[in-house]
Parts: C-alpha cells; sequence; structure tokens
C-alpha cells in the first residue's frame, strides 16, 4: 500500500530523466537520465533476490532441535540431524501442531494430515517456504525501496513516507499473526466439529493445510493496512472523514462482499473474523483521518 505512494513520487525522478520539466529539486536529487534511475532500480531489484534466494534456501535445511540444549547444538541441529524436517514445514507444523494435539485429545474428533496427490507434500513444503522467505526478506525489499525514492523527496514528503511506512509495516505482520492465531485456528476447529457432527473423520490434504494457511495469514495483513490507506489519502486531501462516515454502512457491506470473496472457506467463519478488526481498524483509520485533514483548507468538518 505505502510503496505505490512512494513509488509515485520517484516519478518525479524519471520525468527529469526524460527532460520533462518539474517543479524545483529536492535537497538530495540530482540530474540522472532515464536509463541510470532503471540501472539503480535492477541493482537494488537484484539484492532483494538474493536474499531471498539465501532465505529460500534456509527455508529447506534441517529444522534445529530445540531439545538438544545448548546453542551450539541447536545451531549444528541445522546440519545435522537424524531426520529430515524443512525448516519452513517445521514452522508451520509449530502454529498448528498444538490445535491438532488438542483436538485429537477430544473424544470423536480426529484430524490427520494426508499427502492426497503425489506432490502435495513438496507442494506444501514448497508453498510454505515461498511464503516464510518473501514475509522474512520484505522489509528489507522496502529498505532498498526507501533508498531508491529517497533522492526524489522533499523534506516534508520524506517525513510523510517515514510516519507511514513503518506503521504499515506492522500492521501487515500484526495482521498476519492475528489470521494465522486466531482466524485460522477457529476455522479448523469449526470445519473438525462439523465433521464430527455428520459422522466422519476429517482427513486433510497437506497441501490444502498450507495453502488455506497462507491465504488467511497474507489476506488478514492486507486488510489490516485499511487505516494506512486512509491516512495517506487523508494526507494528500483527498479524503474526507466525515463524508465516509455518512457511507459507513455502504463501506461495511461493501468491505463483507470483498472479504468474502478473498477469504478461501465457504462457512463465512474467516470472512466475520476477518471483518471485526477491519470495522475496528476503519473506525480508528477515521479518528487519524479527522486529525491529518485539518492542514486540508478544502475539507472541512460540517457544521
Amino acid at each position: 500500500m505505502v510503496s505505490v505512494a512512494i513509488l509515485t513520487l520517484r516519478l518525479k525522478l524519471l520525468y527529469r530523466g526524460l527532460g520533462v520539466c518539474v517543479e524545483s529539486k529536492p535537497p538530495r536529487d540530482r540530474e540522472m537520465p532515464l536509463w541510470e534511475h532503471l540501472a539503480e532500480l535492477g541493482r537494488r531489484l537484484k539484492r532483494v533476490i538474493i536474499a531471498f534466494v539465501v532465505v529460500f534456501v534456509v527455508m529447506w535445511m534441517p529444522a534445529p532441535d530445540l531439545k538438544s540444549g545448548g546453542l551450539l547444538n541447536i545451531l549444528q541441529s541445522f546440519f545435522v540431524t537424524g531426520e529430515y524436517n524443512p525448516f519452513a514445514y517445521w514452522v508451520f507444523m509449530q502454529s498448528i501442531e498444538p490445535l491438532l494435539h488438542s483436538l485429537n485429545a477430544t473424544g470423536g474428533i480426529r484430524v490427520v494430515l494426508i499427502g492426497g496427490e503425489v506432490w502435495n507434500p513438496l507442494s506444501a513444503v514448497m508453498y510454505a517456504a515461498l511464503y516464510l522467505s518473501a514475509l522474512l526478506v520484505f522489509p528489507y525489499f522496502v529498505y532498498e525501496l526507501w533508498l531508491y525514492v529517497q533522492p526524489a523527496l522533499y523534506p516534508h514528503e520524506e517525513r510523510a513516507v517515514k510516519k507511514y511506512l513503518w506503521v504499515g509495516l506492522l500492521l501487515f505482520y500484526a495482521g498476519n499473526i492475528f489470521g494465522v492465531l486466531i482466524i485460522y485456528p477457529t476455522l479448523i476447529r469449526f470445519v473438525a466439529g462439523l465433521a464430527k457432527l455428520i459422522g466422519v473423520e476429517q482427513l486433510f490434504s497437506v497441501s490444502s493445510v498450507v495453502s488455506t494457511w497462507i491465504q488467511i495469514g497474507f489476506w488478514t495483513g492486507v486488510v489490516f493496512e485499511t487505516p494506512i490507506v486512509m491516512a495517506i489519502l487523508s494526507e494528500i486531501c483527498l479524503l474526507s472523514p466525515w463524508t465516509l462516515a455518512e457511507y459507513r454502512p455502504l463501506v461495511y457491506a461493501a468491505a463483507l462482499i470483498l472479504i468474502a470473496v478473498i477469504t478461501p472457506d465457504t462457512t463465512l467463519i474467516s470472512t466475520f473474523l476477518t471483518f471485526i478488526p477491519f470495522a475496528i481498524l476503519f473506525e480508528l483509520g477515521l479518528i487519524w483521518s479527522r486529525r491529518i485533514v485539518r492542514k486540508c483548507s478544502d475539507i472541512q468538518r460540517p457544521r
């Protein structure tokens, strides 16, 4: 969300490279042809890709044995292990294993992870490794993007980007944690309980379980960006919080429909569990927006 805004600001440098006249230069700006801008962007993206590949390889290493005792033994367990368990899949299982254990300990409920199709186990590890690598490398990607756009920013623009950039990152990761630790277990418990009611044993494809885990975490993270989007629109005086508040019922209805589309289950459990934090963040975003638009002369509070 925030990266779109700062990329727009960087276009001023590209315009100069094309010879288009723009307002006076920011303090750290310097004239560069278009190809140099693209070359710099390429160098920074190359570093991000290298970092991603390194983390992705680590995700396929054997998971550490936390019970081996001592930091040195734990580090050695990354390389020497009696049973291969990819680190990415181990991280996934750390979040779901307590849930499976508690469900299987309940009388009448049995949840089993199965491979299913031939490539499902490989797909499960691949999905987990790709997503966890992306989560870990994403702050570095934002950092390189920030260094790329920073020369194109005026001091007031730089302060605004700094103010929203890191809050946006924190909200995205908070959304992922909320989705993985709150929404996902609730959904699995509901599905397992329903299976018990109709008298069937629940067998989950491991690839489907990991895919659902990723989708819920990612989309909840996106939903948590709501106040940042509202703040950026308010910062550039394009959003009136009082007008938006008048259309609150329509906003909530549209949000429910959109969340129902992006969430992976058909039970509406994850839809409503995602909508609740959205509504809270939306109201907080309105409060934040009212403080921001005080500087906007064309946006006034209705009397």
